[in-house]
C-alpha cells in the first residue's frame, strides 16, 4: 500500500476521532465566535495531524500542513456554524445533514490537499 493511502486513511481516522470522540468531552463549545472556545477543538484536529504528518515528512512541512488543518477547520466549522444559526436550522432536519455533508466533504477535501502538499 502507498504511503499516500496510508496517510490519507490517517487523517481520516484523526478526524473522526477529533470529531466524534474528544468534541465529545468540550459540549459548550460555540463556533458561531470566531475567536471562541472553539479553538480547542481546532487544536485537537492541528496537533493530531502534526503528530500523524511528522511520519512522512519533515518537521517544518508538518507544521506547516497542521497549521493548515487548524486554520481550515476553524473556518469550515465557522461558517457551518453561522450558516446553521443564520438560517436557524433544526440539527434533526435533513437540510442540517446536507449542510454537515458539505462540512465534511470540505474537511475530506483539506486532507487531500495535505496529502498532496507532502507528496
Amino acid at each position: 500500500m502507498s504511503a499516500e493511502v496510508v496517510l490519507l486513511f490517517l487523517l481520516v481516522i484523526k478526524h473522526s476521532f477529533a470529531d466524534l470522540f474528544l468534541q465529545t468531552f468540550n459540549k459548550n463549545i460555540d463556533k458561531t465566535k470566531y475567536l471562541g472556545n472553539g479553538q480547542t477543538h481546532y487544536l485537537h484536529h492541528s496537533v493530531l495531524t502534526l503528530l500523524i504528518t511528522l511520519n512522512f515528512t519533515s518537521i517544518p512541512l508538518a507544521i506547516a500542513v497542521a497549521l493548515l488543518d487548524h486554520i481550515a477547520h476553524w473556518h469550515i466549522d465557522f461558517w457551518k456554524s453561522i450558516c446553521v444559526k443564520m438560517f436557524r436550522v433544526n440539527r434533526s432536519s435533513g437540510t442540517f445533514f446536507r449542510i454537515q455533508s458539505l462540512d465534511q466533504m470540505l474537511h475530506f477535501l483539506t486532507y487531500f490537499i495535505i496529502v498532496a502538499i507532502i507528496f
